[in-house]
């Protein structure tokens, strides 16, 4: 769920309660002035949160998060990354192809390298859109890549669940490439079961 413009978890800020503070998305300006150039930046240009942001992240919002007084080094960076990955991820399951077409270059190739097939991205959209059943999902894990991120998410539907890792390579803050690797699953082995060995992942 977003709460900022910048990435910070309002729920977790130890200024809300004491400042009586409603978050940046609630309020007109910030506790502690008359404006936060993050948060007009974002909404002036029409962005729920910085990780939109095709210069994300910019040197302003690194000033805000390596700020030795008041920043996070670099927390807030890496939950709007975390965010817009959950809403990209969103909108593939949900099937929504005109959200989808805004996160990609116009040149972006997609590939799914289980069944060897390379996409465009009006081809990707039409696939993702048209495959059967309805699905549910889950980010699991993100990080940081030098050209990208790497999403590593959980899918479902009534008949089947996979792991999902998705490679994305960025440009100017849209995907560019994305390699997906799916992979089904299930439960261990009867033969591993019989050797009472591991534990589920928690």
């Amino acid at each position: 769920m977003i709460e900022s413009r910048c990435g910070i978890k309002c729920r977790e800020c130890k200024y809300k309660e004491r400042m009586n503070c409603k978050g940046c998305i609630n309020i007109d300006k910030p506790f502690w002035g008359d404006s936060c150039p993050v948060k007009s930046c974002c909404q002036e240009r029409r962005l729920e949160h910085c990780g939109q942001c095709p210069e994300f992240p910019c040197d302003l919002l690194k000033q805000f998060a390596y700020d030795d007084k008041e920043g996070d080094n670099g927390e807030r960076i890496e939950t709007c990354r975390k965010w817009y990955a959950e809403q990209f991820i969103y909108d593939v399951v949900r099937k929504n192809a005109e959200a989808l077409q805004n996160y990609f270059t116009p040149d972006a190739v997609i590939r799914w390298h289980d069944s060897n097939e390379e996409f465009t991205v009006a081809e990707y959209i039409r696939a993702n859109c048209e495959y059967p059943g309805q699905w549910n999902g889950e980010v699991s894990r993100v990080e940081k890549i030098k050209a990208g991120m790497v999403i590593v998410t959980k899918i479902q539907s009534d008949e089947s669940a996979h792991l999902i890792t998705a490679f994305i390579e960025l440009k100017d803050g849209k995907i560019n490439k994305l390699d997906e690797y799916y992979s089904d699953c299930n439960d261990a082995p009867d033969w591993r079961k019989a050797m009472n060995i591991g534990r589920p992942i928690k």
